[in-house]
């Protein structure tokens, strides 16, 4: 009890005399070793990694999406409905490769050189090959026929096979719903009679079978070269050229300008998945009338949504790439109807409250009032389109939606039309969002707006008292649909639920159904994240995770929601990349049970809005820092930094470095200069030590040393 007491009298002195300016320390937790259970959670090790992937190895804002497999087949032209979902795809083996397995890797995640390896039952090497896209240049031109005018851009890919000396002859396979044609010697393989395969050595014998077609290469042969060619006729290889081709590749990227630095932080393989998290995003962008498009996916979500692509846009605004999001903003605004709503998936009418949300969140990471000004248009005929659906939803006073949206698609795991929630809460952030926006540039509408938004909060807390269900420890549980359906858990689709908390802060502290959800989501987990919210009643959402890793954060659980971020981690594939949901671990061998892109790029930017958030979160006039740090970032010599990224009140940058004994911890910060900002609060969870805080100040950078828990 007296060392409570004293832990208590410690925290409240904390708080009081480590101001220093504008900034304040605030003790969340006792101070306390890390367990080996916290530990445990806080490891990346890709634990539940998909049955099956496929990896993104094509060029920033590329055409053709090139995939590679996990097995290491080059896989192109996305066709759902042509068996294995591609059109043609090429794959290499070797004649006694019966039972073996594949194995990936990646040296470095900025460059996407995919490296695979077979190997037999007793783990034996039998081949090793690289899959990489040609980079065209000056320097090096990419052997190929004359393109047909009108043509795609050219592109070729490079597979660069090594053989090892337990493996039999090399052989590649290419199956293809296209015709397929042969020419001898090194000349190539055709599909509809144009040159799309060839060869740095000639093969020894050839098989074809109804679409499928095996090289099969003489039987020393060590090394092969194979490229495939997209837009454009493939011309003759040499060995020499595609050995040169990996460095090319790896010198290309370099010079790639992406917000890579950013965000650093200590553990290798999360800074990893993070770097591919980027890489990704800019390699599924596609220029689209002269404007880069951040899209989801490369295959089945190739395009630009309004709920994902919000995430997208802000993810990589906060980056500092603010302009490039503003891009996707126009084009998503291009989408706007007659009637000056946003409805693209039908009856989705989330839209409007997720558009008027990036409007509002776009100027605050930009810090660009004018451009708010120049949309306010927009703004101000959202709120009247969410006024109007709200008119539209009492045409039966009775009916249990009246007051709130129009039934509609709910999506997240719930298909068809129904009077259910996602709308609801969407919308009310929306207008929430249009609020503070008014209130941001002093417009006229804000009293107005604020009665409307009242009036609809009420409408909701009316109909959610009404619709909640008995939950645990006498806590509430508001399920999605007003009208319970006995095939729907309560637990299915309430990605919306977690957008309501953060970002859209429709819900305050401590409130009664806020809690009883959450705890409906804790009792729901499986490997860390949350089991049967999504479209896969017996799997996991893979980026729900952040959704549920954010909404414990704003509810003041930062510990769990750095757990979260790890079980995220470890969902995605070794090359660190996710695909929209799949199967709990060996419930799926074979691979053939999942939803979705992958690369999925909504979970790209959802890891990447995570661990920014974790590390610092707007809330109010306040920016709070290191609310959700994992502990396993305070070994020693570890360091983790922000380098200008975008928040509400400007760009942050800070520093925080272990020492080598691992008993203190340096923490610099240079805070957002804007006068709007009041206080920048730094917690302290139950890493810190019990010892007083050091302080220092140069220039704007404040400096202090913080004691750490041995």
């Amino acid at each position: 009890m007296r060392s409570k007491i004293v832990w208590i009298l410690s925290s409240v002195l904390l708080g009081l005399a480590c101001r220093e300016g504008s900034v304040a320390f605030r003790r969340d937790a006792a101070p306390r070793p890390l367990s080996t259970e916290e530990s445990a959670k806080l490891a990346a090790d890709f634990r539940y990694a998909p049955a099956w992937w496929q990896s993104s190895i094509c060029l920033p804002d590329d055409w053709q999406k090139t995939l590679v497999s996990k097995e290491g087949a080059l896989l192109y032209e996305y066709d759902g409905g042509y068996p294995g979902n591609f059109r043609t795809r090429v794959s290499v083996s070797c004649a006694n490769a019966a039972g073996a397995t594949t194995g990936q890797s990646s040296a470095d995640p900025r460059v996407p050189v995919i490296e695979t390896v077979l190997a037999d039952k007793e783990a034996n090497e039998l081949l090793r090959w690289s899959a990489l896209a040609v980079v065209p240049g000056a320097d090096q031109s990419l052997p190929m026929a004359a393109p047909p005018v009108g043509a795609a851009p050219p592109r070729g890919d490079l597979l660069l096979i090594r053989r090892a000396g337990q493996a039999g002859p090399i052989a590649v396979t290419v199956e293809s719903s296209h015709p397929i044609t042969l020419k001898s010697g090194v000349d190539g393989v055709y599909l509809e009679g144009r040159r799309f395969l060839s060869v740095s050595r000639g093969w020894k014998t050839s098989k074809a079978d109804k679409g499928r077609l095996t090289l099969v290469f003489p039987e020393g042969l060590e090394e092969l070269a194979v490229t495939c060619a997209s837009g454009h006729e493939a011309g003759n290889i040499t060995l020499d050229w595609a050995r040169l081709q990996p460095r090319r590749s790896a010198d290309f990227w370099a010079r790639q300008d992406f917000p890579y630095n950013a965000v650093r932080v200590p553990d290798r393989t999360m800074q990893d998945i993070l770097d591919s998290c980027i890489r990704n995003i800019y390699q599924a962008r596609e220029i689209k009338n002269g404007l880069p498009i951040f899209q989801v996916g490369p295959t089945c979500y190739r395009g630009l949504w309004i709920v994902d692509g919000c995430f997208i846009l802000e993810a990589m605004a906060t980056l500092g790439r603010g302009l490039e999001a503003r891009a996707g903003i126009e084009h998503i605004l291009t989408r706007q109807g007659p009637d000056g709503s946003f409805d693209i998936l039908g009856k989705y009418w989330k839209e409007n409250g997720i558009v008027l949300y990036i409007l509002y969140k776009h100027a605050l990471l930009t810090g660009d009032r004018d451009w708010l000004r120049a949309k306010w248009g927009t703004v101000k005929t959202l709120v009247g389109v969410i006024q109007r659906l709200r008119e539209e939803s009492r045409k039966d006073p009775e009916a249990p939606e009246a007051g709130l949206m129009p039934p509609g698609f709910p999506d997240g795991g719930i298909g068809g039309v129904a009077a259910e929630y996602t709308n609801v809460y969407w919308n009310l952030a929306g207008l929430r969002a249009a609020i503070e926006a008014a209130r941001l540039i002093d417009a006229p509408e804000l009293e107005a707006w604020e009665a409307e938004y009242k009036d609809f909060r009420e409408a909701f807390q009316r109909a959610a008292k009404r619709d909640a269900k008995p939950g645990r420890d006498g806590l509430m549980v508001l399920p999605i649909l007003m009208v319970p359906n006995p095939d729907i858990l309560p637990v299915r689709g309430q990605w919306a639920f977690c957008h309501a908390v953060f970002p859209g802060k429709i819900f305050e502290a401590g409130d009664p159904l806020a809690r009883g959800n959450m705890a409906l989501l804790d009792d729901n987990q499986s490997e860390g994240l949350v089991y049967g919210t999504g479209w896969m009643a017996d799997g996991i959402w893979n980026y729900f995770g952040s959704f549920y890793g954010h909404a414990h954060l704003w509810l003041g659980n930062g510990p769990k929601a750095a757990e979260i971020l790890y079980a995220f981690a470890n969902h995605a594939s070794p090359l660190g990349a996710w695909r929209e949901e799949q199967p709990l671990l060996g419930q799926d061998k074979k691979g053939g049970k999942f939803v979705g892109d992958m690369p999925h790029n909504w979970a790209s930017a959802e890891f990447i809005r995570l661990v920014r958030d974790l590390l610092v979160l707007e809330r109010g006039r306040e920016l709070h820092v290191l609310e959700g740090l994992p502990r396993t970032w305070l070994a020693a010599n570890a360091e983790t930094a922000l380098r200008d990224v975008a928040t509400d009140f400007g760009p942050v940058s800070f520093r925080l470095k272990v020492s080598s004994d691992g008993r203190t911890a340096a923490f610099e910060i240079t805070p957002p200069a804007s006068p709007s900002l009041q206080k920048v609060v730094v917690h302290l969870g139950a890493w810190a030590g019990e010892g007083k805080i050091a302080k220092g100040r140069k220039d704007r950078t404040m400096r202090f040393e913080i004691p750490l828990v041995r």
